[in-house]
Formats: structure tokens, C-alpha cells, sequence
């Protein structure tokens, strides 16, 4: 005990040395309120405090430039050009709501190429701020599996939140977002856990046990493939790989029991939907027992690694290699026994890669499936097809899916960044969308400039980057953008610390003006749909105290600031319709018919208001076009009076 005043002094200027103080804190503050109050960065309260705070920041700093309160360098090129190009992608899917399938989906999808440009430019002020920025990302990515997956274990223990899965997704809200994470900050975890400095590798081992228990207990096989590979190019580049086999040897020791025994409780295997079925007190308490055992055993498996020899070294990586080859044929020879032979083997991985079947939540990490991904991916191409210059409006894949899918029951995702983009906004935002991955490639590669501690950092975030852009090909977690706030501000971070430009002070009052009035008027469009749903939730209120003139009021100023609100058009409807208003309630149902033709419970909510309340023949027409549109919605199994029943519409006489 003598000995923990001294290891806690160090962890305290190890992380006030890297990160510069507040604003790496900041950051990750940011992330965590984004995550944990904006359900993961997906609701429209996540995305337009995201847009502001990294808008409001980048406004904050131009003002303080411009008024000589501190010196600016402008950022390399390659910088501006992947902040600009992710811009122009946010601008192209703004300007899709034009012609999208779903406008108000494509809003969205705009605002969230807008928080990915605001979080890009956020970058090169932090790179200014931060004493060593390389390094404070690198203690910012570890220290946020702290709200993304030590809560998420500790929620599950209880089990009080909604889920729809019996999978691990805490408060990012969905499984594989985890994996997204785990891919990203897996290999920065090993560069500290074999770092020389003990405090860091008490750090980097308690986040790779994290890592890993979040992994396995989110059962994403695409966050296990990517952060293996991120791992894999992260061992290849380090000279340190002895020490890190030896972190990563410990962590797996100390890890794998737990995980295992939590994946055979009922917890992860069952769900009362919509709430998780508690995994109970065990589960934090294994779980951080297996973190400790990991930090206090895994610094000191590195510290023999570092005094062992040559020799000792080659035996150690033979041994390894020799393990991995043993597995690899014991996988192999199993696999052929059960499948008649090694063709029958073959012949089942190919199925199953290729075949695109659904895959169980209890059994994924020994399936191959793609899980309806083939599926998906061709929807998805045949979308962008039909409409290779515009797309169909960004984010509007759900739509495609639907109605290339008559049959469904639930719609999907695409699963992959690259398709989201072709079919969404097609050429016109692919291109501005290929610029930007371009221009990130070229700012990783600002790494060969550097030296030193910065540049072992930097070779860490590079291939945590790779494994996260390659996890978002086979997945894609476009929805939760405290991830986006994590990730984009990375490539600008290497950058701008190889970058070296000679600080000027530009003109003050113009240039001020110039920056507040861009970034400020760059906020409003992620902030109009939250005050929007604000007046649809007042009206509520007053429409429950019998002031539905009032409500009305409300309905019209939440439809003027998101004009793409279907929810906006239907609440107008029911309070005109209740103020003897048909005409214009007709004209509010036709309002939201045109933000969403193939929404069956818009045309449901038509039909509802011409059986009860216009008199209107054509409510069996309208039915069976939401009928049509359902699919297997076992919400429309049931009579036309008890369909009808359902909806918001009038159902007085």
C-alpha cells in the first residue's frame, strides 16, 4: 500500500503531461454527454448538441484568432481538403431532400455529415490546444470505454433500459456499435499496455480487458474481425511486439473465463421484450475483477517481457505462431468432420458467407453468415442503379428495402458506408465522399513525418482509423455519432502534428465576423428539428388540457421549422380536424403524404379519417395501400374497423 500514493501520482502527471489538461477532458466529455443523453449520438437532441458544441468551439477559436487573443496556424492542405470534402457531402444530402423517397430521413442524414465536418474541424483546434495531441487521443479513446462499455455492463447487470437485443449495446443503443468502438481503440489500448512507463501499462490493460469483454458480450464478429486486423497492423509496425504479446496473453487469461460465463446466462440469451433480462450483481463484480487482475498482472508479464533476451524473444513469437497455426488446423479438421470431408466444409463456409441468412442472436460468434448483408448490399447497388447520378435522397435506404422487399418484417440497413453514400446521393455525393477518404488516407500518412513518442502514438491511431473505416464497410454506425465525434477529429489530430505551419495573425474584426456568422448560421440546421420536437411535445401538453386551438399554434410552429416532420402534418391534421377544419386537415394528410408516400401508417392514418370522419368511399383503397406497404406488420392482421382503430385518426362519427 506504501506504494499507491507514488503509482497514482504518476497516472496523474502521465495523463496531465499527454493531455495538455481540459481540452482533451473536454473532448471527452463531449463524447460521453453525447452518448449517454443524446441515446448514443441517434436522436435529434445527440446530433444538434454534437453539431453546436464542435461548431460553437471552431466559431469560439476563429473569434479569438482574429481578435489577436492568440496566434493562428492555418492547417495543411490535405486538412482543409477533407474538411471541405465532408462538407460537400453534408451540403449534396441536404439538397437531396429535393427528390429523396424520405425527406425527413434525409435530413438527418445530412445533419450527421454536418456533426462529421464540424468534428473534422474541431480537430485542428484541439491540435492546437493539446500539449501532445497524438498521445491525448490516444488516452481519450481508452478513457471512453469507460461510458461505452464499463456502463453498458453495469446497465445490463440491471437490466433497466430498452433493448431489443439480448446482445451487449448499452447506451450507443446498438450491439455492433461497440465493436465499431473496440476497433478503434484497440490499438492504442496495446500501445499503451506495452508502453515503458508502468502507469500507462496499468491503463492500456485495464482498457484491453474492457475491449474485450465488450466485444464478446456485443457478440460483433465484424468489431472482433476489424479490431484483429487493427491489432495485427499495429504489432506489424511496433517494435515492442514482445511486450505487447505479453499484455495481450495476460488480458485473454484474465478475460475470457468471465465472458464466456456471461454469455451462457439467461441474460444473453433471452430478452422480455423490451427490456433485457437482468444479468444481475455478478456480472460487475466478475467483470471488474477480471479489469484489476488484468492491470495489476498484465504491467508486470511487460515489465519481464522487456528483460527477456534475443532468444527468448524468437522462442516467444515461434510459440505463438505454433499455437495460431495449431488452431487454425484443429478448426479446420473439426469443420470437415462435421461437414463430410474438407469439400463439404468448403461448400458450408461458402453458403454461409454468400447466402445472406438470418443469424440468431445466441449463436452469432460461431456462425459465418452475413446476416443478411448480401442481401442488403445488392438492394442497396440495384438502388443506386436505377439512380447513379442523384440517388435516392441520403439515408434513405429503410424506404429501398421495403419496397424492394414486399415481404419484410423489419427493414434493414445497408451495412456499409460505401453503399450508403452510392444509393443515398449516388454520384453527386459519392465523389465529394471518395475526396474525403482520400484526404484522410493522406493525412494518416503524415505519420512517416514524425519521431519519437509522437510517432509510436500516431502508428497506434492510424490503425485504429484503418480498422474503424474498414468495420464501417461490412457495418455501419452512421446513427450513433458519439463515435463520429471520436473518430473524425483523428486523421486532422496526425495531421496537423507533422504539419508545422508558422503561426500569423490574420485580420481582426472582418475575419471574426466572417467565422461567427459561418458557423453560426452552419448550427441552425441540426437545431430546427429539436425545437421542432419540442413544440410537437407542448402541444401535447395543451391539447391534453382541452386548448387545442393553442396545440394547433404549437403543430404549425413545429411544421415550420422541420418541414420534412410527417409527425408535425399528422398532429396538425388531428387538432384541425377536432377545430371543424376538414378542408385543412385534408390538406395537412396530403402534406405528410408527400414527405412519406411509402409509410404505411401515414396511408393507415388516411384511411382512418375518410372511414370515420369525411365519409370518404376511398378509405378501403387507402387501407390496402398501407396494407400493401406492411408488409408482415401484425398490426394489420386484424379486421379493417380493428386496423383502422389503431391509428391517431378521428374515430368519432
Amino acid at each position: 500500500m506504501r506504494h499507491y500514493p507514488s503509482v497514482v501520482r504518476a497516472v496523474t502527471a502521465s495523463l496531465r503531461d499527454a493531455a495538455g489538461g481540459w481540452p482533451a477532458a473536454l473532448w471527452l466529455a463531449l463524447v460521453a454527454s453525447v452518448a449517454i443523453g443524446g441515446a448514443g449520438g441517434a436522436s435529434s437532441g445527440g446530433i444538434a448538441f454534437a453539431a453546436a458544441a464542435c461548431l460553437g468551439a471552431c466559431a469560439l477559436a476563429g473569434v479569438a484568432a482574429a481578435g489577436g487573443m492568440r496566434p493562428w496556424a492555418p492547417p495543411p492542405r490535405r486538412v482543409i481538403a477533407y474538411v471541405a470534402a465532408l462538407a460537400a457531402v453534408a451540403l449534396v444530402s441536404y439538397a437531396s431532400i429535393a427528390w429523396s423517397l424520405t425527406p425527413q430521413a434525409s435530413y438527418g442524414d445530412a445533419d450527421r455529415w454536418l456533426v462529421a465536418a464540424a468534428a473534422a474541424a474541431s480537430g485542428a483546434l484541439l491540435a492546437g490546444l493539446l500539449r501532445r495531441p497524438l498521445e491525448a487521443a490516444v488516452w481519450v479513446l481508452c478513457a471512453a470505454s469507460l461510458p461505452l462499455i464499463a456502463y453498458a455492463i453495469q446497465q445490463r447487470a440491471h437490466g433497466e433500459f430498452f433493448q431489443t437485443s439480448p446482445r451487449l449495446q448499452g447506451v450507443l443503443g446498438y450491439p455492433n456499435a461497440i465493436g465499431a468502438y473496440a476497433a478503434l481503440a484497440a490499438p492504442g489500448a496495446l500501445w499503451l499496455a506495452s508502453a515503458p512507463q508502468r502507469a500507462r501499462r496499468v491503463a492500456g490493460c485495464a482498457t484491453l480487458a474492457l475491449l474485450v469483454l465488450g466485444l464478446a458480450l456485443s457478440s460483433s464478429r465484424g468489431g472482433m474481425l476489424a479490431a484483429l486486423i487493427g491489432c495485427g497492423v499495429w504489432l506489424a509496425v511496433s517494435e515492442r511486439r514482445t511486450e505487447t504479446g505479453a499484455a495481450v496473453a495476460v488480458v485473454l487469461a484474465a478475460t475470457v473465463p468471465v465472458a464466456r460465463w456471461a454469455l451462457d446466462q439467461r441474460s444473453f440469451k433471452a430478452l422480455d421484450v423490451p427490456f433485457t433480462v437482468p444479468a444481475g450483481s455478478r456480472l460487475v463484480w466478475y467483470s471488474a475483477a477480471a479489469v484489476l487482475a488484468a492491470a495489476a498482472i498484465g504491467p508486470l508479464a511487460v515489465e519481464l517481457a522487456q528483460h527477456a533476451g534475443p532468444r527468448v524473444r524468437r522462442a516467444c513469437a515461434m510459440a505463438v505462431l505454433a499455437i495460431a497455426v495449431a488452431g487454425a488446423l484443429f478448426a479446420a479438421v473439426r469443420l470437415a468432420s462435421q461437414h463430410g470431408g474438407p469439400g463439404g466444409a468448403l461448400s458450408h463456409v461458402w453458403h454461409q458467407l454468400s447466402g445472406g441468412g438470418a443469424v440468431g442472436s445466441t449463436d452469432r460468434l460461431t456462425q459465418l453468415s452475413t446476416n443478411l448483408r448480401g442481401r442488403w448490399w445488392g438492394e442497396a447497388w440495384d438502388a443506386f442503379q436505377a439512380q447513379p447520378w442523384r440517388g435516392n435522397g441520403a439515408g434513405s435506404f429503410e424506404t429501398i428495402d421495403r419496397l424492394a422487399r414486399p415481404d419484410f418484417q423489419q427493414a434493414g440497413q445497408e451495412h456499409s458506408a460505401f453503399l450508403h453514400v452510392l444509393s443515398g446521393t449516388g454520384l453527386l455525393g459519392a465523389i465529394p465522399a471518395a475526396i474525403a477518404l482520400a484526404t484522410a488516407a493522406a493525412c494518416a500518412a503524415a505519420v512517416t513525418r514524425l519521431r519519437g513518442g509522437e510517432r509510436s502514438a500516431a502508428l497506434a491511431l492510424v490503425a485504429g482509423v484503418g480498422a474503424f473505416a474498414l468495420h464501417n464497410q461490412i457495418d455501419w454506425e452512421w446513427q450513433q455519432t458519439a463515435l463520429t465525434v471520436l473518430a473524425y477529429p483523428i486523421p486532422v489530430l496526425i495531421a496537423c502534428a507533422a504539419g508545422g505551419a508558422v503561426a500569423y495573425r490574420p485580420p481582426r474584426r472582418g475575419l471574426a465576423v466572417l467565422a461567427a456568422t459561418a458557423f453560426a448560421l452552419a448550427v441552425i440546421p441540426a437545431t430546427l428539428p429539436v425545437l421542432s420536437t419540442r413544440a410537437l411535445v407542448r402541444a401535447d401538453r395543451l391539447e391534453s388540457q382541452g386548448r387545442v386551438d393553442e396545440a394547433r399554434v404549437e403543430t404549425d410552429l413545429a411544421a415550420a421549422l422541420d418541414r420534412t416532420s410527417v409527425d408535425a402534418q399528422l398532429q396538425r391534421a388531428s387538432l384541425l380536424q377536432q377545430l371543424g377544419r376538414s378542408a385543412d386537415a385534408r390538406r395537412a394528410i396530403d402534406h405528410a403524404l408527400s414527405l412519406a408516400p411509402y409509410d404505411d401508417r401515414t396511408w393507415l392514418a388516411l384511411a382512418g379519417y375518410q372511414r370515420f370522419c369525411w365519409r370518404d368511399a376511398g378509405w378501403r383503397k387507402s387501407l390496402d395501400r398501407a396494407r400493401e406497404l406492411s408488409g408482415h406488420d401484425t398490426v394489420f392482421a386484424g379486421s379493417d374497423a380493428e386496423v383502422i382503430a389503431t391509428s391517431d385518426a378521428c374515430t368519432g362519427g
